[in-house]
C-alpha cells in the first residue's frame, strides 16, 4: 500500500514552472541588449489583438479624430466663406411719409395753366393729390451672393496653432494609452498563465493528499494509525482543497478580465505558453541590466504635455490679439425687387471694409488673456510635476525587476531543494523510516515551493514589462 502510494506521487510530478537551469543560463554572461519589451510569441498575439479591438482604446481613436475635425474648422475660418441668402417680404400697414404734393404745386400749376389760356393755348398742367408713401413695400424679394474673408485676424491663426498643438497632444495621449494597454495586457496574460499553473499544481496535490488520506484510513482500520493522523491527513487534504478551489476562482477571473481587454467572450480559451518559451524569454532578462533614468522625451505624457502648454501659449496670444485691429472684407452680389426678374436695374454689388478695434470693454480681453495666461502656468507646472513622476516610475520599476531577477533565482533553488527533500522523504517513507506527518510536511513544502517559483516567475516579466513600459524603450506595436 506504501508503494502503490509512492508510485502516484512520482507520477504525479510537474510540468508547470519547472524551469530547470535558469540561473545556471543567466550566469553565462553575454550583452543582450534592451530585453524588457520582450513577451512571448503568444502574448505579443494578443497584444496586437487588443489594439485592434479594445473597445476604450477604440474611443481614445475618436477623441484623435474629434480633435483633428476642430483642427480643420479652426483652418477654414481662414478660408473665404461664400453664402447665399434669399428673401421675400409681405408687409402691409406700417409707417408712411406723408409729401404734399398737391399743397407744393397746384397753384403754380394753376398760374401757368391761365398763362396758357390767355395765349390762347390749353392748360395743360394737372392738379395733384397729396401723397403718403408706405416705407414698407407690399411685397419685396432679394436674393444675393455673399463673399466674407478675414484679411487681418491674429487671434485666427494663434488659433490654428492652439487647435494643432492640441492636436498634437491627442495623439501623444492615444499613444501613452496604447502602451499602457499593452502593459495591462502582458501583465493580465501573465497573471492567466500563473493562475492556471497554480491550478495545475494544486490539482497534482490534491491527488497526493487524497491518497495519503485514503492510506491513513487504511492503516487506522488496521490499527496501525492513531486517530489524529487521520484527522492531520484530513485537514491536509481539506486546505489543498480550499486553496485549489481558490486557485480555480482566480484563474477564471483573469481569464475573464484578460478576454475583456481583448473585446472577445470571457469565457473564450487563452493560448497558453510553453515552458520552453517562457525559459527562452526569461534568460535575457536576468543578464540585462536595468535602466534607471527616464530618456528625454520618450514618454508620450510628457509629449503630450509639451503640446498642451503650446496650445495654452497659443490660446494665450490668440487673447492677447483680441484686443488689437481687425479687418474683414465683405462682397455682396444679387437682384431685388418687388418680383423676381433678372431685367436692368434689378442686379447690385457692393463691397465692403470692415475695421474693428476695441476701445473699451470692461476689461474683459484683459481678463481673458490672464486667464489663459494662469492656465499654461498651471500646466507648466504640471508637466515639471510629471516628469519627477516618472524618473520615480522608472526607479521604481527598476528596482522590481532587480528584487524580480533575485526573488526568481532564490524560488529556483528553494524548488530545486524541496524537490529533492522530498524524492529523500519519499525514498525513506517507502522503506518504513518516516511517519506519513514527514512525508506530507515534505510534500506541503513542495507544493509551496512550487507555487512560489511560479509566483516569482510570472513576477518577474510583469516586472520587465511595467520597466519597459515606464522607460518607454520598446516601439509601440
Amino acid at each position: 500500500m506504501k508503494a502503490s502510494f509512492s508510485l502516484i506521487l512520482l507520477a504525479g510530478g510537474f510540468t508547470v514552472a519547472a524551469w530547470a537551469g535558469v540561473e545556471s543560463d543567466s550566469n553565462r554572461g553575454g550583452a543582450v541588449g534592451m530585453p524588457w519589451g520582450l513577451a512571448p510569441s503568444a502574448a505579443r498575439a494578443y497584444v496586437d489583438e487588443a489594439m485592434a479591438g479594445n473597445l476604450a482604446l477604440q474611443a481614445r481613436t475618436l477623441d484623435v479624430e474629434a480633435a483633428r475635425e476642430r483642427l480643420a474648422a479652426a483652418r477654414a475660418a481662414l478660408q473665404p466663406r461664400v453664402d447665399l441668402l434669399a428673401r421675400y417680404t409681405r408687409a402691409d400697414g406700417g409707417r408712411t411719409i406723408d409729401f404734399p404734393a398737391g399743397d407744393l404745386l397746384n397753384g403754380v400749376y394753376a398760374t401757368l395753366n391761365d398763362y396758357l389760356r390767355s395765349t390762347g393755348r390749353p392748360g395743360s398742367f394737372p392738379q395733384l393729390s397729396n401723397s403718403a408713401i408706405p416705407l414698407l413695400r407690399k411685397q419685396e424679394q432679394e436674393t444675393k451672393l455673399r463673399l466674407t474673408q478675414p484679411l487681418y485676424r491674429p487671434e485666427i491663426t494663434r488659433g490654428v496653432r492652439a487647435r494643432r498643438a492640441a492636436t498634437a497632444g491627442e495623439v501623444a495621449s492615444l499613444e501613452a494609452f496604447r502602451r499602457e494597454l499593452r502593459l495591462t495586457v502582458l501583465s493580465s496574460y501573465y497573471a492567466w498563465l500563473q493562475a492556471d499553473a497554480a491550478v495545475g499544481i494544486l490539482d497534482s496535490a490534491v491527488s497526493v493528499t487524497t491518497e495519503a488520506l485514503r492510506v491513513t484510513r487504511a492503516l487506522q482500520e488496521n490499527g496501525q494509525a492513531t486517530e489524529d493522523r487521520v484527522l492531520r491527513a484530513e485537514s491536509d487534504d481539506l486546505a489543498v482543497r480550499q486553496q485549489q478551489a481558490e486557485a480555480v476562482r482566480d484563474r477564471n477571473s483573469a481569464q475573464s478580465f484578460f478576454n475583456f481587454l481583448l473585446n472577445r467572450p470571457l469565457d473564450a480559451s487563452i493560448v497558453r505558453t510553453s515552458e520552453a518559451e517562457l525559459r527562452l524569454v526569461a534568460r535575457p532578462l536576468l543578464d540585462a541590466p536595468a535602466p534607471t533614468a527616464l530618456t528625454p522625451g520618450a514618454r508620450e505624457e510628457l509629449r503630450a504635455l509639451d503640446a498642451a502648454v503650446e496650445a495654452a501659449l497659443a490660446a494665450e496670444s490668440a487673447a492677447a490679439a483680441r484686443s488689437g485691429p481687425s479687418l474683414d472684407l465683405a462682397v455682396e452680389g444679387g437682384i431685388q425687387g418687388e418680383t423676381y426678374h433678372t431685367r436692368s436695374g434689378s442686379g447690385f454689388i457692393q463691397g465692403s471694409l470692415v475695421a474693428q478695434l476695441a476701445v473699451w470693454d470692461g476689461h474683459e480681453r484683459r481678463s481673458q488673456t490672464q486667464q489663459a495666461r494662469l492656465a499654461r502656468r498651471q500646466l507648466e507646472l504640471r508637466r515639471d510635476e510629471t516628469r519627477l513622476q516618472l524618473a520615480l516610475q522608472v526607479r521604481q520599476a527598476s528596482d522590481d525587476v532587480a528584487a524580480a531577477v533575485i526573488g526568481l533565482q532564490a524560488a529556483e533553488r528553494r524548488r530545486l531543494a524541496a524537490t529533492r527533500a522530498f524524492e529523500l522523504v519519499s525514498q525513506r517513507e517507502r522503506e518504513g523510516l518516516v511517519n506519513q506527518l514527514t512525508f506530507l510536511d515534505a510534500r506541503s513544502e513542495l507544493t509551496r515551493a512550487e507555487l512560489n517559483r511560479v509566483i516569482t516567475g510570472q513576477r518577474l516579466f510583469t516586472a520587465a514589462a511595467a520597466l519597459d513600459r515606464a522607460a518607454a524603450l520598446s516601439p509601440l506595436p
